[in-house]
């Protein structure tokens, strides 16, 4: 592999998403603000707050963070996208990292009246937060978007309940989504009439599991009560992904479809995600060299402005038209923090 100037490729990337900040996003800039957060730079750090200032500033009187309005999905297994709380939570875990930063009593009541949103929503007759209005229905994206908020927010408030909800969510969205003999997850379900609405195991989906899985317990902590099962789950998931790996570096946006295409969000998502789970103590640190090359064959890819192309827009799956997203900036800067240190 070729020397990669990390700090380079970080602040091109950097440049590039803060001058991108998509006005009326809903939930797609959280990556972005968690990767900024993580690599700590303190310039995009203080610009980062205006983005989050501005969600606050548009909560809503049912307590979404940032616009709630209908989302219009193209080529994808849902026409409209009608959100319930659960979308909006994203934004949360980024208002609660500020608060934790610099103490700003706002940010933390909005954190919690986007809890109280949550927690009001429809569920599931097992308990899933639904994620769409049109019908009881699990995504796989959605654990990403609650878990680490809810059991942030736990921890914060020293609210156990929080924290068990999180666990509560992952056990639910696993028990339905992640194949059991496979260990990888599909897309989307719907419980009336049961069925899945797209079941391929889609890169993305997977890489939002594992990255679920990790910044959940890095609030919760590894050693919590509940904390083996998640990391269970995710050693097998992280192998049943890993098999899937191109030798390149890049995985397919469908799996176990070797004629997808190459996807730079879920390739950096399982750089990330592996990494943090190395470092964390429990995935075996074979797993480095795997995040390595999946970050080092995305950072060739990079234009010149600092956009990481060859990233499928929302909803995902197959037949989706591929861009560049603020979820996929955000994603190469979080694995870079993550895998600073291995890749002096």
């Amino acid at each position: 592999m070729q020397k990669l100037d990390l700090d380079a490729a970080v602040q091109r990337v950097t440049d590039y998403t803060l001058a991108h900040p998509y006005e009326r996003d809903v939930w797609e800039k959280s990556p972005a603000i968690t990767g900024i957060l993580a690599w700590n730079d303190e310039a995009a750090v203080a610009k980062a707050r205006h983005w989050v200032e501005r969600a606050v500033d548009v909560q809503s009187s049912r307590g979404f963070l940032g616009y709630d309005e209908r989302i219009e999905l193209a080529n994808g297994h849902a026409a409209v996208f009608t959100p319930t709380a659960s979308l909006s939570t994203a934004l949360g875990f980024n208002v609660l990292a500020y608060y934790e930063r610099d103490g700003d009593p706002r940010f933390l009541d909005a954190a919690r009246r986007q809890a109280e949103a949550l927690l009001a929503g429809p569920r599931t007759r097992n308990g899933g937060f639904w994620v769409r209005k049109e019908g009881p229905e699990l995504w796989i994206d959605f654990i990403y978007m609650m878990c680490p908020f809810l059991a942030r927010l736990g921890r914060i408030e020293k609210k156990p309940a929080l924290v068990d909800e999180a666990i509560r969510q992952i056990d639910v969205y696993v028990r339905h989504l992640v194949d059991p003999e496979l260990h990888l997850a599909r897309h989307a379900w719907r419980e009336t009439p049961n069925a899945y609405l797209q079941s391929t195991f889609w890169c993305r989906g997977n890489g939002w599991l594992t990255c679920a899985l990790v910044d959940t317990l890095e609030q919760i902590g590894v050693d919590h009560a509940g904390a083996s099962r998640l990391k269970e789950v995710g050693q097998r998931a992280f192998a049943a992904i890993a098999a899937h790996q191109d030798r390149c570096g890049f995985f397919h946006n469908i799996l176990d479809d070797e004629n997808a295409k190459f996807e730079a969000s879920g390739t950096l998502m399982f750089a990330y995600s592996a990494a943090k789970a190395v470092n964390q103590g429990w995935l075996d640190a074979a797993y480095i060299e795997k995040a390595q090359r999946a970050v080092h064959i995305v950072a060739g890819s990079i234009e010149p402005d600092g956009a990481i192309p060859g990233v499928q827009v929302p909803p995902g799956g197959p037949g989706v038209p591929f861009a560049t997203t603020l979820y996929g900036q955000g994603f190469f800067i979080q694995a870079a923090a993550e895998l600073r240190h291995h890749l002096a």
